[in-house]
């Protein structure tokens, strides 16, 4: 098993509540992806820009993190963990 990182940009349908954002299903590689699990999720600032990350299980791709730049308002798949 090992790390990939991609940084690659990916579509994302997501439900919006008060408190949360949650990932639900994504557009990578012209395949759609469901989120099943969201496992943790967490903030990261790079001077003044926002990004929210999301540890996901999504089907067809396994672990993976999700990547939303808040100020640009774009997602990107940032890793997948590939088993091998």
């Amino acid at each position: 098993m090992h790390y990939e990182k991609l940084e690659e940009a990916i579509e994302v349908i997501v439900h919006f509540s008060p408190q949360r954002i949650k990932p639900l299903r994504f557009l990578w590689r012209g395949r759609a992806h469901r989120v099943e699990t969201v496992r943790s999720r967490w903030t990261t600032l790079e001077g003044r820009r926002r990004c929210y990350h999301y540890a996901v299980i999504a089907e067809g791709v396994g672990s993976c993190e999700l990547a939303l730049d808040i100020d640009e308002m774009v997602w990107q798949i940032s890793s997948v963990v590939i088993d091998s």
